[in-house]
């Protein structure tokens, strides 16, 4: 293991940063992070972990994760697994799977399971959505805007299932009822509503806190940072919320009262923007 993947726990509580991608960090119709680098850079020069908290899958984070030179933890599939860098927090986790180099822990339902329940339920009640089981690489093309690299990532699920709803108000609320006889949610996102397991972002953070907490022996300073629904419970979990506006719908309600920035711009610039705030306000 490298140094470089080892949490070292500073002097005082540290900060950490916990961020949704699409929409947040990342522009929702470019995927351009660019206004956020030199942001990126100052956190990665104070020793502030970068969290990346989203409903992207493994592959897909593999080649944005070099790209931004991350090593810290990371959640996907909406809060379905957290995935730690081998000896991060210098323990060996107890996980429920592992990923070559890393620890992962579980809390969310695998794909196979969902894909069974919710193909019998729209055969069943004649309920229309296409999931991206159903879609070829092509056609995840066309409604992600991805690259063919990309969209292959994108398709390499291994806990939750992205689905166009393609019916009635009423049928939606019909399928979430029905799939949470089986202990599933169901999670609206910018472009796609999610089919996942009894899990949800703010589950990770609060796992992630305390494993931070043990390291460094007292509890860090959580932000959060994310741009809709989904993002709903990471947000109201942190100790700071930033809702990161959207071109593309209005602002999720939260829960929790204090501490909460919304941005003015939107996507990056709007991350970075807010962030550069707390950081000119919490570091000296």
């Amino acid at each position: 293991m490298s140094e470089s993947s080892r949490f070292t726990p500073p002097d005082q509580p540290p900060l950490v940063v916990m961020t949704d991608l699409d929409g947040t960090l990342l522009d929702h119709d470019t995927y351009s992070y660019a206004p956020a680098v030199p942001v990126i850079a100052r956190l990665k020069s104070a020793g502030i972990p970068l969290i990346l908290n989203t409903s992207k899958t493994a592959a897909e984070l593999k080649p944005l994760r070099e790209t931004l030179q991350n090593s810290d933890p990371y959640v996907v599939e909406n809060g379905s697994a957290v995935i730690v860098p081998a000896g991060y927090f210098g323990e060996q986790l107890k996980i429920i799977a592992q990923k070559p180099g890393n620890e992962m822990h579980v809390f969310g339902a695998l794909r196979s399971e969902i894909l069974t329940i919710i193909q019998k339920i729209r055969a069943d009640e004649k309920i229309q959505f296409t999931g991206f089981a159903d879609m070829e690489v092509a056609e995840v093309i066309a409604y992600t805007g991805l690259s063919e690299s990309a969209a292959r990532q994108a398709a390499m699920r291994d806990f939750s299932e992205p689905l166009i709803w393609q019916d009635s108000a009423h049928q939606l609320r019909k399928f979430e009822a029905l799939i949470a006889n089986h202990g599933l949610r169901l999670l609206k996102g910018g472009r796609f509503v999610h089919v996942i397991g009894a899990c949800d972002k703010g589950k990770c953070l609060h796992w992630l806190r305390e494993r931070f907490t043990n390291s460094c022996g007292a509890q860090p300073v959580f932000v959060a940072l994310g741009d809709s629904q989904n993002d709903v419970a990471m947000l109201n979990a942190a100790d700071i919320a930033v809702i990161v506006r959207s071109s593309h719908h209005e602002p999720p309600d939260l829960e929790k009262q204090s501490s909460v920035l919304i941005t003015e711009e939107t996507g990056p610039q709007g991350w970075a923007n807010a962030l550069t705030q707390i950081l000119d306000e919490t570091l000296i």
